[in-house]
């Protein structure tokens, strides 16, 4: 853990079990509960543990320990002013946790691939996404599910954030970062290629870079997408009506693959993990590039 404002180390917890070889299993997502409570961490333990770190101390006690997924879990989101947890694994489902409890609360089954990223916005309705190339949204007090499908020349989507409730973005492996609305089953707006490409111009030729991660400041319509091209990216995301849709707004220089990103408490600061290579697998590398994470100070209006 980090102070952000001093850019120090806080804390270092041991958050992940040993395998078989005797090393540490890779930790691929965390979350933390938006009144600083809690700190739920997961991987390819299968696990999801949960931290209190609430007091300031050299060490945070794990609290609880779920492990019902069956693969490494791949994804973790608390809706927004509560303790409902969510996490999404390689196993293709979704479970559901109340801190308040420490209790598990049930399953969402649907997806037939692996879950890559789950969101949650006010309204008890998460958002994931997932390998079978479909956006599935949630009605968990309705114990039903609505599908979204980007279309035949789309391709699966990387990452999801929820912007506001009814509205969230995704960002897909073949370039493409699209706005939806709940009501419709087509995006409503769309950037074709929202990272450049590898060997071509931004409209031709080459590779489109994949969107590796987005954040979106919740409430607002500011969304932010990573990828390798070098660039933390920054986009008005319009929910009016008339004129929905995404824009560039600013592109900041950041070397290596940004895999995840967390916007700070009212937009003052955004925070980019960097490495030299994806979340996921070690299929890219970017040379040169230090595994790190970036602060980006965030001023305006």
């Amino acid at each position: 853990m980090w102070d952000i404002e001093s850019g120090k180390k806080t804390v270092l917890l041991p958050a992940s079990s040993r395998g078989d070889d005797g090393n540490k299993r890779e930790i691929l997502t965390i979350a933390t509960s938006d009144d600083g409570r809690f700190l739920a961490v997961g991987g390819r333990d299968n696990r999801v543990r949960i931290f209190d770190i609430r007091k300031t101390s050299s060490s945070y006690p794990v609290v609880a320990t779920f492990e019902g997924h069956k693969r490494a879990v791949t994804a973790l989101a608390f809706r927004p002013r509560t303790l409902d947890l969510y996490s999404g694994s390689d196993d293709r489902c979704i479970r559901r946790y109340d801190l308040n409890s420490m209790t598990y609360v049930e399953t969402l089954y649907g997806h037939q691939s692996p879950v890559v990223d789950v969101s949650c916005a006010n309204k008890n309705r998460p958002v994931t996404v997932a390998r079978d190339r479909t956006v599935r949204v949630w009605k968990v007090e309705e114990d039903s599910h609505l599908v979204y499908r980007p279309g035949g020349d789309v391709g699966g989507a990387e990452c999801v954030s929820s912007m506001r409730d009814g509205w969230f973005a995704t960002g897909h492996d073949d370039g493409r970062l699209a706005l939806w609305k709940e009501e419709k089953k087509r995006p409503v707006g769309s950037v074709v290629v929202a990272h450049g490409r590898i060997g071509g111009a931004n409209d031709t030729g080459g590779v489109a870079r994949s969107v590796v991660c987005c954040a979106g400041l919740p409430l607002s319509d500011m969304l932010a997408t990573g990828s390798n091209d070098g660039y933390l990216r920054f986009w008005r995301v319009c929910t009016d009506e008339s004129e929905s849709g995404i824009k560039p707004l600013d592109a900041i220089p950041i070397h290596g693959f940004i895999n995840s990103i967390a916007m700070g408490p009212g937009g003052k600061f955004c925070v980019a993990a960097v490495g030299q290579e994806p979340r996921m697998g070690r299929w890219d590398r970017v040379p040169r590039a230090k595994n790190r994470f970036a602060i980006i100070r965030m001023h305006g209006d």
